[in-house]
């Protein structure tokens, strides 16, 4: 007797249902995965690559860095953890450019740069071994940030030798600036002054001592900013400063400093600006005689 046809044992048709069953698992990771490799860089997983920072470059010249969160959905880019470039010519770094933490603004900015793709001329990477990436990890350490345990892009703080560079570089940047100061002092005592030769010798004195005051306090700014305690910086400062005398550190490669030091040596700069022309003043105006006494109406 021949057995009837059974179309659920069919060998070919459950063959059949396997291979549809299978395919609805394995299409689904696989339409994931082609949507998630155009949207995100896999180099900028934790446990694929280091961190990624990027360079948003404007049509306008400015340039931005950080953390780029480009989805490729709307026609905006956001950039986390942001700096910017401001005008330093002239400045003590000896650099066109000193770097800047956003956030610091008036409106305090605190959720990301939201950026129009229209305004934007290029993004490039920027290197781990540059001076922007350098000078942003000091900061970081600078400002005790510790990196995520679990982050889509890491966060890399400086280490030792990294911190020590820019301390270092930070502190012959005051010393540059302490030098220019007191070259300007002595062109002046090389003028005509209004004042007698022991006036101007101790005035400049009196001068260059409030100078070598600023720089101990810039120093000892800069050991405070790099963790150091109130006690231990100051005697950091007294310790360096007199190893800075002297120094011109003129032919240096120059260093582009976290933001926090870049502020000290912009404000100690300062400082010595307002003592050099507060001692100017003394050296080129004439002494008034004192005035005569006011004759008195008794004998």
């Amino acid at each position: 007797m021949t057995a009837l046809y059974d179309p659920d044992r069919d060998p070919v048709r459950r063959a059949g249902r396997w291979l549809r069953w299978g395919s609805r698992w394995v299409a689904l990771p696989a339409a994931l995965g082609i949507f998630l490799s155009g949207n995100i860089d896999l180099r900028a997983l934790p446990l694929v690559g280091p961190e990624r920072e990027s360079a948003v470059l404007f049509l306008d010249g400015q340039a931005y860095f950080g953390h780029l969160d480009d989805s490729g959905e709307s026609g905006t880019l956001v950039l986390r953890d942001a700096y910017y470039f401001e005008d330093a010519k002239s400045g003590p770094t000896g650099l066109p450019v000193g770097l800047v933490k956003r956030g610091s603004e008036a409106h305090q900015p605190a959720d990301g740069m939201r950026i129009n793709r229209d305004k934007v001329l290029a993004v490039e990477q920027v290197g781990l071994t540059s001076p922007v990436a350098l000078a942003i990890e000091v900061e970081r350490e600078i400002g005790r940030i510790s990196p995520p345990s679990f982050s889509l892009n890491r966060t890399t703080v400086a280490g030792a030798s990294t911190l020590v560079a820019q301390r270092v570089a930070a502190e012959h940047d005051l010393q540059v600036a302490y030098a220019a100061s007191a070259d300007q002092l002595a062109k002046l005592n090389e003028l005509v002054l209004p004042i007698t030769k022991l006036e101007a010798e101790t005035i400049t004195q009196k001068a260059l001592a409030d100078l070598h005051t600023v720089r101990r306090n810039g120093l000892a700014a800069i050991g405070n900013a790099i963790g150091m305690s109130a006690a231990d910086a100051q005697a950091y400062a007294i310790a360096t400063d007199p190893t800075l005398e002297g120094q011109t550190y003129a032919n240096e490669v120059r260093v582009l400093l976290a933001p926090d030091l870049n502020g000290i040596v912009n404000r100690t700069t300062q400082l010595y600006a307002q003592v050099g022309d507060t001692y100017a003043k003394q050296l080129t105006q004439p002494r008034t005689a004192s005035p005569s006494p006011t004759p008195s109406p008794r004998p």
